[in-house]
C-alpha cells in the first residue's frame, strides 16, 4: 500500500492528487491554465514549453506553472 504522501505532488504549493501518467500539459487543461505566458518547474528544474506533453510527473514532485504577466 502506498504512503500518503506518495499519492500527491505539490502543485503551485498545494496538495494535489497524483494519477499515474499525468503530465505537465494534462495538469494545465485539468486546471484550466490557459494563460499567455507560462513558466513550469519541476523540483526547481526549467521545463520547456515543447516538452510539456511529454514530461510526465511523478508522485512526490514540486510543480510550479507560474502565469507571467506585465505590471507596473
Amino acid at each position: 500500500m502506498k504512503s500518503t504522501d506518495d499519492s500527491f505532488i505539490m502543485l503551485n504549493n498545494r496538495p494535489y492528487p497524483f494519477k499515474d501518467g499525468a503530465t505537465i500539459r494534462s495538469l494545465m487543461t485539468e486546471n484550466n491554465y490557459d494563460f499567455p505566458s507560462i513558466i513550469v518547474k519541476i523540483n526547481d528544474v526549467l521545463i520547456d514549453e515543447t516538452e510539456w506533453s511529454a514530461t510526465c510527473v511523478s508522485a512526490g514532485d514540486n510543480v510550479e506553472i507560474i502565469h507571467v504577466f506585465g505590471g507596473g
